[in-house]
């Protein structure tokens, strides 16, 4: 009897223990969440505070379809960004933003309509990420089955055999951030981004990059382009499988890390070394703000570091 109420005892023991863990790692992470957004709001608005205001136009996006945008120039001042000397824009007519390795990110969720995912998943980990190829295109692991497709097909799938699955790592057919056109008005999220593809985004550098490793970074990701599948469950089975901040975390760190010290979670623009997020990407000590965009009231302010 004493046996049975002793194994009792220290069930509830360990049981109570595991639930103590629990609560204590939620708390954790929402106080890591909540930093490094305070962390990272701080940083783009140090970025805005160094622009200088250069001038608005009504720009033809495409025939008879305008945007107004107003561009402000910041200056380059540290030496990682005056050792790059590139301009932020992808040619002289300004249409595009972007040059080859430039990651694009939002911290906004694809799921303006779900109340709670969307706080959630914009909170903790940020909406999206890409890397520019060079060639005014994306490479992005994008996460939106087909309606014949299930998540729970991906996460069964060993991600290193033939499939025809829809959800994968995905070049762009063109540059979309700044597209008028993105989403019409029957778009459900159009109430929420309205018809640009967010209403805010950052673009980011990696710090002292040469050409040899941007290539290597954008070839990387290019590789995996319609064969490796996006990866539903962030911190398992990454083996394979990428989800959007980890693929350009990954691709970078193939270019800059020494093979023999990669590994799944990212030693690359990742500094605590476990799931990458966008603010994990923005905050990272190799990585510094390049442009950053928002639109309000209709106008694109583009604030970006200027040609030198």
């Amino acid at each position: 009897m004493k046996s049975r109420k002793k194994r009792r005892f220290n069930f509830l023991r360990v049981l109570k223990l595991i639930l103590i863990l629990i609560v204590a790692g939620m708390i954790y992470s929402l106080g890591v969440a909540v930093s490094e957004n305070i962390r990272s709001n701080r940083a783009i608005e140090a970025f805005k505070s160094r622009a200088v205001f250069e001038y608005e136009e009504e720009f033809e996006y495409v025939s008879n379809i305008f945007q107004t945008r107003r561009y402000y120039k910041v200056s380059r001042e540290t030496s990682y960004e005056l050792e790059d000397t590139r301009s932020v824009f992808y040619d002289e007519s300004r249409k595009y933003l972007g040059q080859k390795g430039d990651i694009f990110m939002t911290d906004k969720s694809p799921f303006p309509g779900i109340p709670v995912v969307h706080q959630f998943i914009t909170f903790y980990f940020g909406g999206h990420a890409a890397i520019n190829n060079g060639d005014n295109r994306f490479v992005e692991a994008v996460g939106f089955p087909d309606e014949d497709e299930t998540v729970w097909d991906f996460i069964k799938h060993p991600g290193d055999q033939p499939h025809d699955y829809s959800a994968t790592v995905n070049l762009t057919r063109s540059n979309y951030w700044l597209n008028p056109m993105y989403r019409n008005e029957s778009d459900p999220d159009y109430q929420y981004y309205g018809s640009t593809y967010r209403r805010e985004f950052i673009g980011l550098r990696v710090k002292g990059v040469t050409q040899t490793q941007l290539d290597d970074a954008v070839d990387y990701a290019t590789d995996k382009v319609d064969k490796n599948l996006y990866n539903f469950l962030y911190f398992l089975d990454m083996s394979y499988k990428y989800y959007c901040t980890d693929l350009v975390s990954r691709a970078y760190q193939h270019a800059l890390v020494d093979e023999k010290d990669q590994r799944n979670y990212s030693r690359a623009l990742n500094d605590d070394g476990f799931i990458t997020s966008v603010n994990d990407i923005i905050l990272s000590r190799e990585t510094y703000i390049a442009f950053y965009v928002e639109i309000r009231d209709d106008i694109v302010h583009i604030y970006y570091l200027e040609d030198i």
